[in-house]
């Protein structure tokens, strides 16, 4: 980092830092601390969130980057999205899921606020929300993940499902999940969701039985669904799917999200509670699948 950044970095430091000790980073603070200042002040400016909010998880992971990885002494090379998770995931060892998801949650900002403005990108809604399964279709997936010939395929077939189905994971949140992020607690199974969106998800009761079922049936920390995969990559929902032959059925992670958010709308969720583990943020996406609700019975006449 150059003399004028750590010129401005000193500038703020009295008003940052005030109070801060960084205990383990504290031998090398002369080389991270110019570091973090930046990588502070950049996700202040972005979310006026104040800079105790970022301080701790910008330290750690300044101090892990550096060590670990061996990476330059500058923010915008050591906050950056694939590091920040890896850091989660690997960096922080004896720490409880709520605290990976505090500082996932401001390491993410801090990322985005680095990234120069031509990269970052911002998705466009769609016009028109994806249409939720039908009984039918529903009784019609779960018919063919049970008729999959080979045992493992079969569990996959229906991890998928219940991970689509009875999550509403999107596409790469359910090739994320990890044994080790299922909690089972008597009728409750809840998976940690540390990506894009960090939040803890309920299973709907009627596809839990898979998810309990890979859970015994794995021996270390593995990944969920397709466990001997890897790494994650998109297309791996659609290799499975083709893999020996086209499916007959539709399966796609966007419409059973779909059909998980109306599941939850007709089982009378409530929508602030449905927004925390969907991982949204608007009622307004809420307001595009209410169209999908059925009607209501008409109350009986008193004559």
């Amino acid at each position: 980092m150059g003399e004028d950044s750590r010129r401005s970095a000193s500038a703020t430091d009295d008003a940052t830092l005030a109070g801060f000790l960084p205990v383990h980073a504290l031998p090398y603070w002369e080389v991270l601390e110019p570091v973090v200042i930046a990588a502070v002040n950049a996700a202040v400016r972005v979310s006026s969130r104040p800079p105790r909010q970022f301080l701790s998880a910008a330290t750690a992971m300044a101090l892990w980057a550096w060590r670990t990885k061996a990476l330059a002494p500058d923010a915008k090379e050591i906050f950056r999205r694939p590091l920040v998770n890896e850091f989660v995931h690997r960096g922080m060892p004896g720490t409880t899921r709520a605290t990976r998801a505090t500082y996932r949650s401001a390491l993410v900002v801090v990322a985005d606020a680095l990234l120069p403005p031509a990269e970052r990108a911002y998705r466009i809604p769609r016009s028109e929300p994806t249409p939720p399964y039908t009984h039918a279709e529903i009784a019609a997936m779960r018919s063919w993940a049970v008729r999959q010939g080979h045992p493992a395929r079969r569990l996959d077939a229906q991890l998928l499902l219940a991970l689509g189905l009875g999550a509403g994971l999107t596409t790469l949140e359910l090739l994320r999940v990890r044994t080790s992020e299922v909690d089972v607690s008597g009728d409750e199974v809840r998976i940690q969701v540390w990506e894009g969106r960090p939040r803890v998800v309920p299973v709907l009761r009627a596809w839990q039985q898979p998810v309990r079922d890979a859970l015994e049936s794995a021996t270390v920390e593995q990944w969920l669904f397709r466990p001997r995969r890897r790494g994650v990559q998109p297309g791996q929902v659609t290799d499975f799917l083709h893999r020996r032959h086209d499916t007959p059925v539709d399966v796609r992670p966007v419409r059973m999200r779909t059909t998980w958010l109306l599941t939850h709308l007709t089982l009378g969720t409530p929508p602030h509670e449905l927004l925390r583990i969907a991982g949204l943020e608007q009622l307004a996406s809420l307001d595009r699948i209410n169209r999908f609700l059925p009607p209501r019975a008409p109350k009986p006449s008193r004559g």
